[in-house]
């Protein structure tokens, strides 16, 4: 329901706005309120944390929130993604976004496309070519041969395709598309903003310097522009950095480096968050002359094209609205669908008219179904059949979204869902989220339109319905009233499992239809003369279209006789049974049918080997790792100049198919089965194991952060080479299972960590001396993922003789050796051996402050993890100190959401809290949890941990109902998450009991600590500390209840007023005790 307009009080509805426009600067939200055809009255509700306040209305028929920085905030793209953050969270249903304000133009008067920008000017984000239409420019690395961008430039999510849509509808009319936006310019030029208006400065004060040798500048002559052509609109790539430039030098330098239009701050730290289109005014040149006397015009005209935008873009409409207002509902119902079909049109595709019009009469006109199941024989074309129904459907139906899943492995269904959930702009809050699961949700909802999903391949059981310790695709596909699904498989189990009696069973194409796909594949029409020949090689291939299709490839590359490749596959049709493997033969159902393609790959297979061996070795390489989406970065022998032809000779035969505009290639996973049985009928599969392994292992890049897409494309195909090289272990897999691991590890996927580890220790504990240092390596990593996997008594246990052994070996500075005493300290304290902890890390911190700088990052954790110590161990003063050097040291060199400064920060509140200092850790953890909320999942133990503190906090601050809150809630997580002996879920219902005490809710606490004394009694020692914390604080909750009968009792004989004064003194006494006992 909207709000009244006229109410200033009155709450506005989030869902009703679906259009952002961030206007960072005053004069630019000043602007941009201007331009509203009617300001909303009212206010969007906040939670205690929020840092801002947003201004509402409406423009062009849509409903607009305006976000901009707070008076005095320094501008740049650490507080655009901030503001970012928060829009996302107070809007999450937004639509569409614009970054509207001023920027530095960069004009070039030289040069094949000279641009002659002026102040005043509009710049309008756009790729052009290769580049992106954001480019980071201070984003990547120094190298030997200079600044090399991260993924070069290509680091930020693109503006929405709606928006760059209609961008493009207004540069289609250029040069008259200035004169689109004149109108909305006109109409605010004269309104009055703090030191004037938005007047045109006038051309005269428009000067452009030019820097001489000798470093003397000198204005640039240019002819003022006729009145009618004040104003241009330039579309191009536009820099984005944190650093106000004032050099015109440095300014030629990024304008020629990377061709970019403009200069601004906030795009960067946006994008990512809000792939917001950005328009600016030019309001200087980039130099040393900056002033903000252009800054009212120039952020007028970038208003007023973003205006224009909005005028191009349709608004939806949410008809059910009782109050008649217009609600724009953004990506609810999508003006433009979008698409992710992996494969390219099949321009050859032939027949199969009655099944198409079976799946669109069920489908989409009957609407019969919205699941529906294609079955039959690997080859005979459901693939082919489904993209054709695909690209129907966006042709006659182009209000359907379309989505393709190949289920050929776990990684290739994560690897698709993934791509979808780019497209849809669906993204994880934290790593712990699953985004197979965000995309089921999102396209389970009103939200997402229609759309038709393809699951493609389905023929593996377990994949598709699951196994005992994994999930299959079936749970994470989406049900929606508005949503179809096309399954294609060769098992009829899975296609009656899934789609009951919704399924078309394919049968091999008939003479007529196998005769045309071959006539319009093949490229020599005299070959067709033969009909007799043609005739029985198709009924050879027992015209299934894939087999066909590759047998015209090899036709048409050798330009044989149908007659003598006939023969040829007779020759080879002994062997094909053993080549497929028995997995192919358990999948055949039609008599006759089984042993049809491998009579066409034996024949190509061994004349490739003839022809061209890179493509043998590429083709064997291939066959070890996952056969859809592969880099051809990934692939060997990439330097060589015979590569390419290679891969044009392996795609000639329709092994490979090039995906377009990228370099990936996909790789059919019969052929992948084929050439599998081909290699080991060969005896070579030891060898080609050995060699794939060396290569991946040298190819394969470092667990740094930057590496994290690149790695992150490698690793379905590296755990799929680890997987099919089980049996031939080496010393060089060794290694490739610890780098594979590593990145495992950066990216939370802990359990997979551990045992690409375990085979690494596995093999070098077989073949290496205990003092190895690969085998200590190994022997480290595994003990510290056991440790994140919260196994602490093997990892404890892996640390000790790792210590021991390094102490035997090893200089007590050498850092290995105090890494590995740093981990095995980190054991101990979560294994509550404190005295032994403090002691191993007083050592290391001096030797750490003997050899390192104070802002070095190892150092600092070990002094950070030496304060925890100190407080576990009530030296809280110490710790204080400590923690509060680490904390001033971590916020002058990491970024406030860090989670290493974060971990500090929450160590100085617990001290803080310890120190009775109750306001000041307060203060600190709302900070934490605020972020760690932002950043972590729920069930993270980091952000729990945070939360926990922060109850703690409260009910020390006398703050109870708010620390009940905050502690039933972890509780309740951690009972999900943890063993019922874990101390942190322990201390969590302890805490929880505190709590309910101080609320007088006395049985509530007396049970939760029934449970608590129980399990500790169950798991500790009788004279532990913290559990006889537990049974003394048992024991003062019954004298509580004792004491609440008590005053029942007697409550009759007293007055009111004087139950009420000895009700309040009674409580004050409880909570002193309380805090006694904490």
């Amino acid at each position: 329901m909207a709000a009244p307009r006229d109410d200033p009080t009155a709450i506005l509805d989030p869902d009703d706005y679906a259009v952002v426009w961030i206007a960072p600067l005053e004069i630019e939200a000043q602007a941009a309120l201007y331009m509203l055809d009617e300001q909303h009255q009212g206010r969007f509700a906040v939670d205690r944390g929020d840092e801002y306040v947003f201004h509402a209305g409406s423009m062009c028929g849509h409903n607009i929130v305006i976000a901009t920085f707070p008076a005095g905030q320094e501008y740049g793209t650490g507080s655009a993604a901030a503001l970012a953050s928060q829009i996302i969270k107070c809007f999450p249903h937004y639509w569409i976004g614009l970054l509207v304000g001023v920027a530095a133009g960069l004009p070039k008067l030289s040069g094949d496309t000279p641009r002659d920008i002026r102040l005043g000017d509009v710049l309008v984000s756009l790729p052009d070519g290769e580049r992106a239409g954001i480019i980071a420019y201070d984003l990547g690395k120094e190298t030997d041969d200079g600044f090399q961008l991260l993924r070069r430039g290509h680091a930020l999510t693109a503006t929405k395709p709606i928006v760059r849509s209609a961008i493009g509808k207004i540069k289609a009319k250029a040069p008259g598309d200035a004169q689109m936006l004149l109108p909305h310019y006109e109409a605010i030029r004269d309104r009055k903003h703090a030191t004037g208006t938005f007047a045109d400065p006038g051309q005269d004060c428009d000067r452009l310097y030019s820097t001489i040798d000798g470093g003397e500048d000198v204005i640039i002559e240019r002819d003022d522009r006729p009145d009618n052509d004040r104003t241009r609109v330039w579309y191009g790539p536009i820099g984005s950095g944190d650093k106000l430039l004032k050099n015109a030098l440095k300014r030629d330098e990024l304008r020629d480096n990377y061709e970019i239009i403009g200069l601004e701050m906030e795009a960067a730290g946006t994008m990512n968050r809000i792939p917001v289109g950005v328009i600016r005014g030019v309001c200087d040149y980039g130099d040393q002359r900056k002033n903000k006397e252009w800054q009212p015009y120039a952020a007028a005209m970038a208003a007023a094209y973003a205006k224009v935008v909005l005028r191009e873009i349709p608004p939806a409409q949410d008809p059910t609205r009782a109050d008649g207002v217009g609600r724009n509902i953004g990506p609810k119902k999508p003006s433009i669908p979008c698409y992710h079909i992996q494969l390219p049109r099949n321009a050859r595709f032939t027949g199969r008219d009655a099944i198409l019009d079976q799946l669109e009469e069920k489908l989409l006109v009957r609407k019969e179904s919205r699941r529906m199941a294609v079955v039959g024989l690997g080859g005979i074309g459901k693939t082919q059949i489904a993209l054709r129904f695909a690209h129907n459907v966006k042709e006659k139906w182009p209000d359907y979204s379309i989505f393709w899943v190949p289920v050929l492995s776990h990684s290739s269904v994560e690897q698709a869902y993934v791509e979808i959930a780019k497209k849809l702009g669906v993204q994880k809050k934290s790593d712990d989220e699953d985004i197979k699961e965000l995309v089921r949700q999102y396209l389970s909802s009103d939200e997402a339109g229609k759309w038709l999903l393809v699951v493609d391949n389905a023929d593996d059981q377990e994949l598709v319905f699951g196994s005992d310790d994994k999930s299959g695709i079936e749970e994470h596909l989406p049900d929606s009233e508005n949503g179809l699904i096309l399954l294609t498989t060769r098992s009829r189990y899975v296609a009656g499992e899934f789609a009951q009696s919704d399924i078309i069973h394919i049968k091999q194409m008939g003479l007529e239809e196998a005769e045309e796909l071959f006539k319009k594949t093949l490229k020599q029409e005299q070959t067709m003369q033969d009909r007799a020949s043609v005739a029985e090689l198709l009924a050879h291939l027992t015209y299934l279209p894939l087999a066909i299709t590759q047998a015209v490839a090899y036709l048409n590359q050798t330009r044989t006789p149908v007659r003598t490749y006939l023969g040829m596959l007779r020759v080879a049709e002994r062997d094909a049974a053993r080549v497929l493997g028995r997995e192919f033969r358990d999948n055949t159902r039609y008599r006759g049918s089984r042993n049809a393609i491998a009579t066409t790959w034996i024949v190509s297979f061994d004349q490739i080997q003839k022809s061209n061996p890179l493509a043998v070795n590429l083709l064997s390489f291939m066959s070890c790792i996952e056969p859809k989406a592969i880099p051809k970065s990934i692939l060997p022998g990439l330097e060589s100049e015979e590569f390419e032809w290679a891969i044009g000779t392996l795609c000639g035969y329709s092994f490979l198919v090039r995906r377009e505009g990228s370099d990936t290639i996909d790789m059919h996973s019969l052929v992948h089965m084929a050439t599998c049985g081909w290699i080991e009928k060969q005896n070579r599969e030891g060898q080609v194991m050995s060699e794939a392994i060396h290569h991946l292992e040298d190819i394969y890049p470092s667990n740094e952060r930057g590496n994290r897409d690149l790695w992150r494309e490698y690793l379905p195909h590296a755990l799929r080479a680890l997987e099919r090289s089980n049996k031939y272990e080496s010393e060089e897999r060794a290694e490739f299972c610890m780098s594979v691991g590593l990145s495992l590890v950066a990216d939370r996927r802990i359990k997979e960590a551990i045992r690409c580890f375990e085979q690494a220790f596995g093999w070098r504990k077989d073949h290496c001396t205990e003092d190895d240092r690969y085998r200590l390596a190994s022997e480290h990593a595994l003990a510290c993922a056991y440790l994140e996997d919260r196994r602490i008594k093997e990892a404890t246990e892996m640390l000790e003789h790792i210590v021991k052994v390094e102490r035997d070996t090893l200089d007590e500075k050498y850092h290995d050796r105090l890494a590995s005493e740093h981990a095995l300290a980190c054991a101990y304290l979560e294994d509550r051996r404190i005295k032994e902890a403090t002691e191993m890390l007083e050592h290391i911190v001096r030797v750490e402050r003997d050899t390192l700088d104070e802002k070095d990052p190892n150092r600092l954790a070990s002094e950070h993890e030496l304060a925890s110590a100190y407080l576990r161990d009530q030296r809280i003063k110490e710790a204080t100190e400590m923690l509060e050097h680490v904390v001033k040291v971590e916020k002058d060199t990491l970024d406030e959401k860090d989670p290493n400064r974060l971990a500090s920060e929450h160590e100085l509140a617990s001290a803080y809290l310890s120190d009775r200092r109750i306001k000041e850790a307060t203060e600190i953890l709302e900070h934490v949890v605020e972020l760690r909320k932002e950043t972590l999942h729920e069930k993270d133990h980091s952000r729990l941990a945070s939360e926990h503190e922060l109850a703690s906090a409260y009910l020390s601050d006398r703050r109870v109902k708010e620390a009940i809150e905050i502690s039933e809630h972890v509780v309740e997580l951690r009972k999900e998450t943890l063993n019922k002996k874990d101390p942190n879920r322990l201390g969590s219902e302890q805490l929880l009991a505190y709590t309910y005490l101080s609320d007088r809710r006395i049985s509530e606490a007396i049970d939760l600590l029934k449970h608590v004394v129980a399990v500790k009694a169950q798991f500790y020692v009788e004279d532990d500390p913290e559990r006889e914390v537990s049974m003394d604080l048992l024991a003062y909750a019954y004298r509580q209840l004792e004491v609440c009968s008590e005053n029942t009792d007697s409550s009759s004989e007293s007055s009111n007023d004087n139950d009420q004064g000895h009700d309040g003194d009674s409580m004050m006494d409880r909570r002193a005790s309380l805090e006694g006992l904490a």
